[in-house]
């Protein structure tokens, strides 16, 4: 079960933070708008696609902005990004026309950031992301919110995030370190860039401490402990 108090908030790994805190940097210079949809995806199942977009919408959270996270996964069995809440529905409800957001929507799971959860559907869920319904659903969010962040399937399971990142700014692809073929990944970005996708970077995940290569930059982020106690030493 995620709990983004333990994710974020509550985490000891201070260069895990800062990590974070890189990551809503560069998304801020890269991209300026006000307001801005984002879409999260990856090559294949646990590369840690779910706990990089909810760090990033902790993140940008806690400066005070406005957050959602919508779990656009309805094709898994289990609410395994709905944070371990019990729903009844979620954002299948909104696109079928069953339910309205205020009554489905979850407020206030943390300061400043709200999360949609999905609710498991046994349907062509493709059509559900291909029709107006999703259009309206984003407008109205994009009303409310100043990030609005979508965790998707994995590109290898589902094309859902190459079919959403039409109405997206762009999208953020998290790789799993030493986790997807070569192949795989060509074909993840092929489907993205068939798609129109506007691709912002990529974030390698589960990177082990042990293999940081000096020369690459990693090696900065395990300084950072010493410095903020001031245990650094000049070289």
């Amino acid at each position: 079960m995620l709990n983004l108090k333990m994710i974020f908030k509550g985490i000891r790994d201070n260069c895990l933070k800062e990590a974070f805190r890189v990551l809503r940097t560069n998304m801020h210079f890269l991209e300026k708008k006000r307001k801005k949809v984002i879409v999260f995806t990856s090559t294949i199942p646990n590369e840690g696609k779910t706990t990089v977009s909810a760090n990033y919408a902790m993140s940008v959270a806690i400066t005070g902005k406005k957050v959602i996270v919508v779990n656009c996964d309805i094709r898994r069995d289990k609410s395994y990004n709905n944070f371990g809440l019990k729903i009844t529905h979620g954002i299948e409800s909104i696109l079928l026309g069953e339910k309205t957001l205020d009554e489905v929507i979850i407020r206030g799971f943390e300061e400043n950031l709200d999360v949609l959860p999905a609710r498991y559907l046994n349907t062509d869920v493709t059509e559900l992301f291909m029709g107006n319904e999703i259009i309206k659903l984003l407008k109205e969010l994009k009303d409310k919110y100043d990030l609005i962040v979508l965790d998707t399937p994995p590109l290898t399971i589902a094309t859902d995030a190459a079919i959403l990142s039409e109405y997206a700014d762009g999208v953020i692809y998290v790789c799993g370190y030493n986790m997807v073929t070569k192949e795989k990944l060509l074909r993840a970005k092929k489907i993205l860039t068939r798609a129109g996708a506007n691709i912002y970077g990529i974030v390698i995940n589960k990177i082990d401490a042990k293999a940081y290569v000096s020369g690459y930059g990693y090696e900065e982020y395990g300084s950072y402990d010493n410095y903020i106690k001031g245990t650094e030493t000049l070289k």
